[in-house]
């Protein structure tokens, strides 16, 4: 019964995510990685028939600009800005941020690896390998792609493998969570734990705040509401994602020693948080964590440590905030 559950609930996604305009542009299906032997094919994402995704196999979309590699964990680790492809047939973008995130790529396969250790399961994991000035996948897809149709459907692609990735994950346990990794440049290093929520919402006092409708225009409203604590304590308390990283020794906001960005810069979450997180309702929630250079991302041995500290900070947090555990 379980499992005809699933199906109905991932085809019912589905569908609302075609009405909202997920279609591939182009006429060239996603194609398997000729120098992977073992990675399969994946079906258009425009109608991606969920039950064709097998945990732990590698899925390609056209050119293998998208790769997404599918799992069976509640979690799924989006990684848009660390490509490094730049091929010809895709125009460099004229206006908007071009920067790469450094090494961002290479911190999300860690990460995923690191959750696959502690659990046994793997999570979901979709990476952008176009460079940034080609495509940008957390802009809307005008801003992200500059009209050019490769572009186009590698965007779509790219959103269509995450539609796929959380609608397996809530269909398996109920809820979902997007992880969406980010580097940063910002005078403070910290780690910024975006929730579609802004300074003016976060120098709230607790009361303020869980007073508010914050917690209804976060990208964690959905798991907000079933943690069973007060959603001051989600986001910024000893059992936020924050307050779990800085007890692994991670400066963080928002957490229970920063509180709020004050008048510092901060990323509150963009278009990926927005699109595949809560805020309007359904199973997954998302947060989008940027993180500083140095002491994270600036060698192997830094990023294999903090992916390790953040997969050990996610598992709890689910722990207690799902009540069934990561």
């Amino acid at each position: 019964m379980r499992r005809v559950a699933w199906w109905a609930s991932a085809l019912a996604l589905l569908t609302a995510a075609l009405v909202a305009g997920i279609s591939a542009c182009g006429s060239s299906a996603p194609m398997a990685n000729p120098g992977a032997p073992s990675v399969q094919a994946a079906p258009s994402p425009a109608v991606p028939p969920i039950q064709q995704f097998e945990p732990g196999s590698t899925y390609f979309g056209r050119n293998g600009y998208v790769e997404f590699r599918a799992g069976d964990a509640p979690i799924v680790v989006s990684a848009p800005h660390g490509g490094a492809l730049e091929p010809g047939e895709i125009p460099d973008r004229t206006s908007g941020t071009t920067v790469t995130d450094l090494a961002t790529e290479d911190l999300a396969r860690l990460l995923a690896s690191a959750l696959e250790s502690r659990t046994g399961r793997q999570a979901s994991l979709v990476v952008c390998r176009l460079k940034r000035v080609k495509l940008d996948v957390n802009r809307a897809i005008g801003e992200g792609t500059q009209g050019n149709p490769h572009a186009e459907q590698a965007w779509n692609e790219y959103h269509g493998f995450l539609d796929a990735a959380r609608t397996m994950a809530a269909g398996l346990h109920g809820h979902a969570l997007v992880v969406d990794l980010h580097g940063h440049g910002h005078p403070k290093a910290r780690v910024e734990a975006g929730y579609l929520l802004g300074s003016d919402d976060l120098e709230r006092s607790d009361t303020d705040l869980d007073e508010s409708t914050a917690a209804q225009r976060s990208s964690i409203r959905t798991l907000a509401a079933g943690s069973g604590l007060r959603f001051s304590d989600v986001l910024r308390g000893r059992s936020s994602l924050g307050g779990l990283l800085e007890r692994a020794g991670y400066a963080a906001v928002p957490a229970p020693g920063a509180p709020s960005p004050g008048l510092d810069p901060y990323f509150e979450g963009g278009y990926i948080t927005r699109r595949h997180g809560s805020a309007d309702g359904g199973p997954a929630s998302a947060v989008q964590l940027e993180t500083p250079f140095a002491g994270l991302r600036d060698s192997p041995a830094a990023r294999a440590r903090f992916a390790a500290s953040l997969a050990d900070a996610l598992l709890e947090y689910l722990s207690v905030h799902t009540r069934t555990g990561g």
